[in-house]
């Protein structure tokens, strides 16, 4: 794992060095050791899925699918519109520093293009093994894969939710249906603020803070994951705005202090796109 970390260190300095200018050896390298954590995670999920070995077909043991690993990628393409095993990095809408000063383009090139990018390399590999497994009919090897799936599959759907819920000149108080149901469940937007902020400051090692929509009580609710466990699946809950808590969407400028981390995402939430997806919830859901 030590190696592995350092090899990404590595990356990110050489990265740093082509978008600042700034020779590495001026920064501490423990600024990018919790950058690398995800990118350790990530190695090793793939790691796992490799090891996984699919019975043939008269030899494997029959059993339950776990319901989760169709679940999630229903949830891919509701969002995606992905088919299984057919997935893409989206693109984003705005330049990598068009969230400056709140967050860094290079924190936002990296993330998208390297952590974003490797859950999706290890979500294909983990589908195609998939797809070998159940051509054998090993429920075992299809069931030992739920934990790449979830993993993977979750970051590349955390991720473009996050994406979509950030645009360059947003943030301020929302508008329009959302901005009543977070009167309505909370009391003020302040309340919700304060409690949104809370939980996320407060998610333990790495994980994501959610303002999630309940479609049996028709109501919105705060919640948070650990890792990448998506929401819906975790929660029962509509995904409307997520809030990337891994030390690596924040560390490089913010160093340990998430709370400035989260103070700063509020200048960068895009409404507009929580409002979408909340008339959305509630439509689908018959409200």
């Amino acid at each position: 794992m030590a190696e592995a970390k350092e090899a990404y260190i590595s990356i990110l300095e050489k990265k740093l060095a082509e978008l600042t200018g700034i020779e590495v050896d001026q920064i501490k390298k423990n600024q990018f050791a919790n950058a690398a954590d995800e990118a350790v995670a990530i190695r090793e999920m793939a790691s796992y899925v490799e090891g996984i070995v699919v019975q043939q077909a008269g030899v494997a043991e029959a059993g339950t699918v776990s319901p989760q690993i169709a679940q999630m990628f229903a949830h891919i393409n509701a969002e995606l519109g992905e088919e299984r095993g057919t997935h893409a990095l989206p693109p984003l809408k705005y330049d990598f520093n068009a969230l400056e000063p709140h967050i860094s383009g290079m924190i936002m090139e990296i993330h998208h293009t390297k952590h974003h990018q490797g859950y999706i390399n290890n979500l294909i590999a983990a589908t195609k093994k998939l797809v070998e497994a159940e051509a054998a009919n090993d429920v075992n090897a299809m069931n030992a894969l739920l934990p790449a799936i979830k993993f993977n599959g979750g970051g590349h759907l955390n991720h473009t939710i996050f994406w979509t819920n950030m645009a360059p000149d947003a943030g301020g108080e929302p508008e329009g249906a959302i901005a009543q149901a977070i009167d309505d469940s909370f009391g003020s937007f302040q309340s919700f603020k304060d409690k949104f902020s809370a939980a996320s400051v407060g998610v333990k090692g790495s994980g994501w803070g959610w303002l999630g929509y309940c479609p049996n009580h028709n109501k919105l609710e705060i919640a948070t994951c650990q890792n990448q466990d998506p929401l819906q699946i975790t929660h029962g809950l509509v995904p409307l705005l997520g809030l990337d808590v891994w030390e690596h969407a924040y560390y490089l400028q913010y160093k340990n202090l998430r709370a400035d981390y989260v103070k700063a995402f509020f200048n960068v939430i895009n409404w507009p796109n929580v409002n979408e997806r909340y008339e959305k919830a509630c439509k689908d859901a018959g409200h």
